[in-house]
C-alpha cells in the first residue's frame, strides 16, 4: 500500500537582506517551499550599507555571546557550500582608549574558548605596519573576517533557488492576511499569496507589518554610516582595525572602507571627512586616500540591542527575526530558526532571543 507523501510546507519569507536570503536557503534545503519577497532588489537596504565585519561582540549577556561565537563558526562552515562566496579571513585587531578594557576583553573571550589574544605594541607594528603609532596593546581575533555583503547575498539566494526557492523582487509585502488568530500569508501589491508560515526578516519594514497584526516589534531604525574611500594600488591595512579613532578595513581587491555613527550636528559628509582624517593620523601613506562615497543604512535595532527570533506570541504562523549584526548573526540564526519552524520545539541557543523578554 502506498504511504501519501506529506505536503510541503509553504513558507513566506519577507525581506530580501542577507536575513532573508539565509533564512530562504536554510528553510529550502530542509525541504520547504519557500517563497522570498524583495520589496526592490536583494540587499538593497541595509544590507548594502553595512560594515560587513564577522564579529564577535564585547560585554554582552549569555547566551548571545555564545551565539556570536557560533555566528563565526557558521559562516566557516557553509562558505565551501556557496559558490561566489568569498570571505577574508584577515583577522581583526581591536583596541579601546583604556589598556584595561581591551584586556578584559580579551579574558573575557579567552575564557569562553574564543581564539582571541592580547598583543603587545612591538606584535601590533609587525602584524600592521601600517598603523603609524600602535597603541600598548590591542585585541587580535586571527578567525574573525569580512565579506562583500550584496555579494554574499546573492550567493545565498542563488543556493535557495538551486534548494526550490522562489524568490521574488519588485514584489511588496503590505499586510500580514489573518484568519482568526493565525497568520495564513501576506497581502502584496501584486495580490495575496498564502503560506503555513509567515517569517518577518524585513529589517525595519518589519515593524508596521507586524503592528498590523497587533505584534508590537521593539526595533527601531538606528543610522550607520559607511564610508567608501577608493580602490588602493597598494596595501594600507593587513586586516579589520577598530580603535577609538577609526574602525576601517581593506578589502582583498584593495578597496578601503570606515565606519562610523551617525551625529546629530554634522553631516554625513563631515563624518565622512573626519574618517578620512583620523585614517590619514593613524595609517601611514594614506596621504592620497579620498572619500568616494558616503552611505546611510538604517540598521533594524531592538530596543535592547539584542536579536529577536521566535514565534510571535498570540499569533501562530507568525516568526520574526529582527536583529543588528545580521551580517554576523545571519546564517546561524537562520538555521536555528528553520529548525523552530520545521520541526517544532525551541533551540536552546535562542533562549535569550524571544520577544516575551519585552513583557506584554
Amino acid at each position: 500500500m502506498a504511504v501519501a507523501m506529506k505536503d510541503k510546507q509553504k513558507i513566506l519569507v519577507v525581506g530580501g537582506g542577507i536575513v532573508g536570503a539565509a533564512l530562504a536557503w536554510s528553510l529550502a534545503r530542509r525541504g520547504a517551499a519557500v517563497t522570498l519577497l524583495e520589496r526592490e532588489r536583494p540587499a538593497a537596504g541595509s544590507t548594502s550599507r553595512a560594515f560587513a565585519w564577522i564579529n564577535v561582540s564585547h560585554g554582552q549577556p549569555e547566551p548571545y555571546r555564545q551565539l556570536r561565537h557560533l555566528a563565526v563558526e557558521e559562516w566557516r562552515c557553509i562558505e565551501p557550500q556557496l559558490p561566489g562566496l568569498s570571505i577574508d579571513w584577515c583577522g581583526a585587531l581591536t583596541w579601546t582608549a583604556a589598556p584595561g578594557d581591551t584586556e578584559r576583553f580579551v579574558a573575557e573571550h579567552a575564557a569562553a574558548g574564543y581564539g582571541v589574544r592580547l598583543l603587545a605594541a612591538e606584535e601590533i607594528r609587525r602584524l600592521e605596519p601600517g598603523l603609524a603609532e600602535p597603541p600598548p596593546v590591542a585585541a587580535h581575533a586571527a578567525g574573525e573576517g569580512a565579506l562583500d555583503p550584496i555579494a554574499a547575498t546573492e550567493a545565498l539566494l542563488a543556493a535557495a533557488r538551486r534548494a526550490g526557492a522562489t524568490i521574488l523582487t519588485d514584489v511588496a509585502a503590505t499586510a500580514l492576511r489573518l484568519a482568526g488568530e493565525r497568520v495564513v500569508g501576506v497581502d502584496t501589491d501584486k495580490g495575496p499569496l498564502e503560506a503555513d508560515c509567515v517569517v518577518l526578516a524585513a529589517g525595519v519594514g518589519s515593524t508596521a507589518l507586524a503592528a498590523g497584526a497587533g505584534i508590537a516589534l521593539p526595533v527601531e531604525a538606528s543610522p550607520s554610516i559607511l564610508v567608501s574611500l577608493g580602490r588602493q594600488d597598494r596595501r594600507l591595512l593587513n586586516g579589520i582595525v577598530c580603535g577609538p579613532e577609526l574602525e576601517a578595513r581593506q578589502a582583498g581587491d584593495g578597496r578601503l572602507f570606515a565606519a562610523e555613527d551617525p551625529h546629530p550636528d554634522r553631516t554625513p559628509e563631515a563624518i565622512a571627512e573626519g574618517a578620512l582624517a583620523a585614517l590619514r593620523r593613524i595609517v601611514r601613506d594614506s596621504g592620497s586616500v579620498r572619500v568616494e562615497r558616503v552611505q546611510v543604512g538604517l540598521r533594524p535595532m531592538p530596543a535592547d540591542g539584542l536579536p529577536i527570533l521566535g514565534f510571535a506570541p498570540g499569533r501562530s504562523g507568525l516568526y520574526l527575526a529582527a536583529m543588528h549584526a545580521g551580517i554576523t548573526l545571519g546564517p546561524v540564526a537562520a538555521r536555528l530558526a528553520a529548525g523552530e519552524i520545521l520541526d517544532g520545539g525551541e533551540a536552546p541557543e535562542l533562549s535569550g532571543c524571544r520577544i516575551a523578554r519585552f513583557g506584554s
